[in-house]
């Protein structure tokens, strides 16, 4: 189970590696607590100071590497309840972004300062592999494009939380000018194309036959990664955030930092040209869509629980083309895994479930809309309501949470998965508050149990940081936006097909753009993508139904204090709380310290 590359770390040796400053821009450390002569003086430690690389690069927007100390980003994006009074989460939903950060953060929803640490020590890296003694050409060629391509995902990363930023091309020493204004918008994503195209060029297709060992590099970088990077980047670029004449707040002479200045077809094109070469890469090379269910093109996948499950739990399968394969029991399986295995005892996981406002998204199993009770209904829905419902959902839904009355519907017969004895309230149980009121919030409708399908005793999770099914939705979307809905609908039925539900015939493009959305919203549901899909779309629900406005939970009344289906009453939807959200959220903040510096120009509205 653990032959994941990045594992054994030699921490002690590479103390220094990253410099003890606060961000890139400043002075680097020269008090000698990096060695670069020791660590580059042999493979093993070289290639400890690259996967310490991994480990850092690609936690971005995961716990412990996306800003706050508690919580996760679905608390935001309104998939999720924003959680306990402690958490980070719980302080942006009530008052937005903030330059000074809480709960541990520098600001915002992002660790501002740690981009410019590890793109220093990629930076290390790629400079000073060359001075490996016993490692051959051929290795060091791929870990030079390694770093490269580890440098790109955070540029990459950074380009759709922030918009233009200091174009940094290696590693300081304390002669240079570290004085670097903001770059545009335009030069921003160029550079990082650069970046991609000059890792791919170096990059192996598979780690399979590399090492003495079959899989003993699993998780490195390939073509087809450096590919997905590519294709996200330019979905970005062409959405309506960046691909706009007039930026979404008046930045005066600096709006080429946060908007291109003009909305252009073609990068919508450029978009669907990337997302159709991961394509052709993922189908020379193994990769591919898993759907089993051997039903023709355009039908329902009678597969679907499992074929979804395995795509997003399973680890290592042919759908994904990079995970983020860190083999611990830290923060990232302390906030997903809801099971009575890892949490019990623990309360940060057991406020955190999922609100109406994203429930509604799910689509009964015909492909028809699911009939949920509303606020403002004249009285609740029966017991029998809710069975029905949660027994016709669309078999996502069954993935991705464990609900009142059914849990274990991802590990079946697996006692360490079910909700009995867990000792905390799934969905929002009650014995005597009487509709139509709230009783309290954090428990929705239930908690989710997504990366954990087959999980078994399995606490830790591998994070999917890109599958097929993005490329298939991308290529949906960018297909519509460029008036071409015989594609769009191709790619879209690709994943709602192997979801087990009847093919989509819309062809109106503006109808067409919200089903897609609302693809994307439940196929990624907890998986990161929400929180900045939104924003760059200029979602029309954004500051009502999404990140701001009023949230709301099932309530669930119950006969007995257990989570059994036989104990449901009845249930209805209540108003719990309100999100705040403020236009100049649709980028992040700048640290304060940061701009107080004289250098960064913070984002508008802040």
């Amino acid at each position: 189970m653990k032959k994941i590359f990045f594992i054994i770390f030699t921490f002690a040796l590479l103390l220094g590696v990253s410099s003890c400053v606060d961000t890139f821009l400043e002075k680097p450390d020269t008090s000698g607590t990096v060695d670069l002569d020791k660590i580059y003086s042999s493979t093993k430690n070289a290639e400890a100071a690259l996967f310490r690389c991994y480990r850092d690069v690609l936690k971005h927007g995961w716990p412990t590497g996306w800003g706050v100390g508690h919580g996760v980003l679905g608390s935001i994006s309104g998939e999720l309840s924003k959680g306990y009074d402690w958490h980070g989460t719980w302080f942006i939903c009530n008052a937005g972004l903030s330059v000074t950060g809480s709960d541990g953060s520098d600001a915002g929803a992002d660790h501002f300062a740690q981009n410019w640490q590890y793109i220093r020590q990629c930076f290390l890296v790629k400079e000073n592999i060359d001075a490996v003694p016993d490692m051959d050409e051929t290795m060091k060629t791929y870990i030079k494009a390694e770093a490269t391509g580890l440098i790109a995902y955070r540029y990459m990363g950074m380009f759709y939380r922030y918009g233009g930023l200091p174009i940094v091309t290696k590693s300081f020493v304390p002669e240079d000018d570290l004085t670097l204004p903001r770059a545009s918008l335009q030069e921003m994503l160029d550079y990082t194309l650069e970046l991609i195209d000059e890792a791919y060029q170096g990059l192996p297709n598979s780690w399979n036959n590399i090492g003495e060992r079959t899989g003993m590099y699993a998780g490195r970088l390939t073509k087809g990664a450096a590919l997905a990077m590519k294709a996200r980047l330019l979905m970005f670029a062409a959405r309506p955030l960046f691909n706009s004449t007039t930026p979404y707040l008046d930045f005066g002479e600096n709006n080429n930092v946060i908007c291109f200045g003009n909305v252009n077809q073609s990068r919508w094109q450029d978009a669907i040209a990337a997302n159709e070469a991961v394509l052709t890469w993922a189908a020379a090379n193994g990769y591919g869509l898993i759907n089993t269910g051997g039903a023709a093109a355009g039908q329902p996948n009678p597969n679907a629980a499992a074929d979804y499950g395995t795509a997003c739990s399973v680890l290592g399968n042919k759908e994904v083309i990079l995970a983020y394969k860190l083999n611990d029991n830290g923060n990232i399986p302390y906030y997903y895994n809801t099971s009575p295995y890892w949490t019990n005892n623990r309360y940060d996981t057991d406020n955190v479930g999922m609100m109406t406002n994203f429930l509604e998204n799910y689509y009964n199993v015909n492909g028809s809309d699911m009939v949920w009770p509303k606020v403002g209904d004249a009285e609740p829905l029966p017991a029998s309501h809710w069975t029905d419902n949660i027994n016709s959902i669309e078999p996502r839904f069954r993935i991705d949470l464990v609900v009142q009355g059914l849990g274990g519907w991802a590990n079946p017969n697996d006692n360490r998965w079910q909700p009995d004895g867990w000792g905390r309230g799934l969905a929002n149980r009650n014995t005597g508050v009487i509709f139509p009121r709230a009783y309290g919030f954090g428990k929705g409708c239930g908690f989710s149990s997504k990366f954990y399908y087959g999980a078994g005793a399995r606490t830790w999770f591998e994070p999917p940081l890109f599958r097929m099914a993005e490329i298939y939705l991308n290529l949906a979307e960018a297909y519509n936006e460029a008036n071409d809905a015989t594609n769009a609908l191709k790619n879209l039925n690709m994943v709602h097909n192997r979801a087990g539900l009847p093919a989509i015939t819309q062809t109106n493009k503006d109808q067409l753009r919200n089903i897609v959305w609302r693809e994307k919203a439940i196929e990624y549901f907890n998986e990161n993508h929400r929180y900045y899909d939104v924003k760059h779309w200029k979602h029309p629900e954004i500051a009502t139904n999404i990140i701001g406005g009023v949230k709301r939970e099932l309530q669930i009344r119950v006969s007995a204090n257990n989570q059994l289906l036989s104990s449901v009453i009845e249930y209805w939807d209540a108003e719990v709380y309100t999100t705040f959200w403020h236009p100049k959220m649709f980028l992040e903040p700048f640290p304060q310290s940061e701009v107080n510096k004289g250098i960064l120009i913070q984002n508008p509205g802040y």
